[in-house]
Order: structure tokens, then sequence, then C-alpha cells
């Protein structure tokens, strides 16, 4: 059976490819124009809109040369997302270098992914002038990215809860559920950003992070430790 869009969205980002992967993983001055300018306009008109003309005027480049860096609009296009997927989870990682503890690690993890989603300017122009190419891939086809986000997540809750202790199947499965509802929620925010939880400031989502969150990880994880 053919893959979706979904399922090739998800093959893309977890294992690229090695051209694309290339320019990003330590990118020259001309590729950073670029992907800036791929951004810019991606943000001011939407994906479907935005064509290489379009980039290469805006960074003030030749045609030529961005199809040297990018054969094809999805070659560019699969850069550019991939550059904010690993913003993202860059930037998920830094903020859990400030942490001394898992509360901490959640206060922050959560603050930087709600403030990088309200903020994105280019998945808000997706969702608002083309849903048709973005909503079904966080919906009704979204089993690839909850699976994908899932594993990473388990993975991250497992290194700050156990370190490098072996964990008990008991564990692991309490690790991927707890995962998989901060991914579910996750995915909710993406689509449905108003919300009446108080996310304001730092101190709001510690609040939020100790009354929920928390609770999530830590109850069940003493639980299962102790049956």
């Amino acid at each position: 059976m053919a893959a979706t869009r979904t399922e090739e969205f998800v093959r893309r980002m977890s294992a690229p490819d090695p051209a694309v992967l290339a320019h990003l993983k330590d990118p020259d001055e001309i590729t950073a124009r670029i992907l800036t300018a791929a951004l810019e306009q991606a943000e001011l008109v939407g994906i479907r809109r935005t064509t290489m003309d379009d980039v290469a005027r805006r960074s003030g480049l030749g045609r030529a040369t961005v199809y040297r860096r990018f054969p094809t609009k999805a070659a560019l296009i699969d850069a550019l997302v991939l550059a904010e997927a690993h913003r993202y989870f860059e930037g998920t990682a830094r903020a859990r270098a400030h942490a001394t503890n898992l509360e901490d690690c959640l206060v922050y993890e959560t603050v930087f992914t709600v403030t990088f989603l309200r903020e994105h300017a280019l998945l808000r122009k997706l969702l608002r002038t083309e849903p048709e190419a973005i909503l079904p891939s966080l919906t009704i086809d979204a089993d690839p990215i909850v699976d994908f986000a899932t594993r990473i997540s388990a993975d991250q809750l497992r290194a700050q809860i156990y370190g490098s202790t072996k964990t008990t199947p008991d564990q692991e499965r309490h690790l991927r559920t707890v995962a998989e509802l901060h991914t579910r929620l996750t995915l909710s925010f993406i689509v449905t950003p108003h919300t009446g939880i108080d996310l304001a400031t730092v101190e709001d989502t510690r609040r939020y992070v100790r009354n929920y969150l928390l609770p999530m990880i830590t109850v069940a994880a003493d639980s299962t430790a102790s049956s």
C-alpha cells in the first residue's frame, strides 16, 4: 500500500535526503540566505504560492544559484521544514539544559513549546490559508506524527526520570502512555491555539506543570515502581 502524505513527511524528517541534510548541518552564507528567504516568502504567501523565482529575488541571489543548492522546490521546502524542526528540537534541548530537576525541565520545555507554536508565523499561515495541506497530517492522518513524537518524548522522559537505570516493561508502558498524552496535547495546541489555560508567564506554566503534567508522570511512575 502506498505511503500516506504524513508517512512520507515523517520518513523525510526522520531519515532526510543526505543532500538536503548536508545543507543544514553546516550551512554557508548562501544556503542561509536561501532558507531565510524561503521562510519569509512562505510566511507571506504560503508554501503553495511560493516559487523559486520569489526566493531568488528575496534572497538577492540569481536563480541559477538557488537551483544549484536546491534543484527543485520540493527539495527547498524539505530543507525549510527540516530546518524548522531542528530549530524546535534544539530549542527544547537548550530549555531542558537549564533545568536541575524534572519539574523545571517540564516547565522550561513547556514554555518554549507554547511560545514556539504561538509565534511560528509559517505554521499559523498554513493553518489559515492552506488547511488542506496541513490539517490532515495533524488530525485524521496524524498516526505517523504521533508515533514519531511519542518515541522522542518517551526517550527524553526515560533519561530524565531513570537516567541509565534499566526500565521495566511496566515503566516503559507508562513512559509511552505519558509521552503520547503529551504529544496529543501539543497537537491540540497547534490545531486550536485558543485556550483557557493560563500559560502567560513562567509561573503560570509552573502551576500548570505542577498540577497536571507532573502528577501524570510521577504518580503513575511511583505506582509502577511499587507494584
